[in-house]
Formats: C-alpha cells, structure tokens, sequence
C-alpha cells in the first residue's frame, strides 16, 4: 500500500493550492511563513519539484506535436485526448505548483519572490513558463466541454 511518490507529491500540492485559496488573515500568514523557514527550504523544494514535472510536460508536448505532425485533421475529441495525455503526464500536478509559485511569491514577502528566480536562474529558467501554464489553465476553466 501507500502512495508512490507522485502520487504524494499530487495530493500535497492540490491539499497546499487549496489552502491557499481558502486561507485568510492569521492562518494565511503561517501558511506563508513555512515557506521562507529554514532559508526557504520548502521555496527550494517547490521549485525542484517545478521543474521536474516542467520537463515532463515538455517531453509530452514534444511527443504530441510529433504525433500532430502526422495527422491530417485534428477534431475536438483529438484535442481532448492530447490534453488528457498531458494531464497525466504531470501537467495537473505542474499547474498546482505553478499556482503555489505564484500564490508565494506575489504574497508580498519579497525574498521568496527572488528566491524563485534566483533558483530558476540557476537552471536557465524563467517565470514564463509559469505564467504560460497558468493562462491555459484559466482558459481551459472557461471552457464547458
């Protein structure tokens, strides 16, 4: 029994995004203070785990325009199979983290923030790809499929 590793890493990454939406005054503030402990241990980790499953999502995309190359028309219903291909891929646990990176670092506490990019840097990384993931997860939200 148990949870494999992912599927830790899922469940504590929707249980934290969920706290942060629903979290206010007092109880926010030491949601946001586990995060800068320990000279941003869990900012470290959170990015870790970013791009981890940043890469993932990448390799995924790559094998479904690879596939898209090949097909001649594309419907709907085959739009919604490669969407779920990256869901499953890591894609739902990446945009989880992606909103926590943002939740944190535009929370006012100003080290996190250069924390993120600090550790992005270091990867030849930005916040763009954040940024990307989030706006097609608000978009894919509007949607009524």
């Amino acid at each position: 029994g148990g949870f494999s590793e992912q599927e830790w890493v899922e469940h504590v990454t929707s249980i934290i995004s969920h706290l942060l939406r629903n979290l206010s005054g007092s109880q926010l503030q030491r949601l946001m203070n586990k995060f800068v402990e320990e000279d941003h241990l869990k900012v470290d980790r959170l990015i870790e785990l970013h791009l981890f499953y940043l890469s993932r999502a990448k390799a995924v995309d790559r094998e479904i325009a690879q596939e898209k190359s090949q097909l001649d028309d594309i419907d709907e219903e085959k739009e919604n199979e490669f969407y779920m291909k990256r869901l499953d891929a890591g894609l739902f646990t990446l945009q989880r983290l992606n909103y926590i990176v943002l939740s944190i670092g535009t929370a006012g506490i100003s080290s996190v923030l250069d924390r993120v990019k600090q550790l992005l840097s270091l990867k030849g990384e930005s916040l763009q790809p954040v940024r990307e993931i989030m706006q097609e997860y608000a978009e894919s939200l509007g949607d009524d499929k």
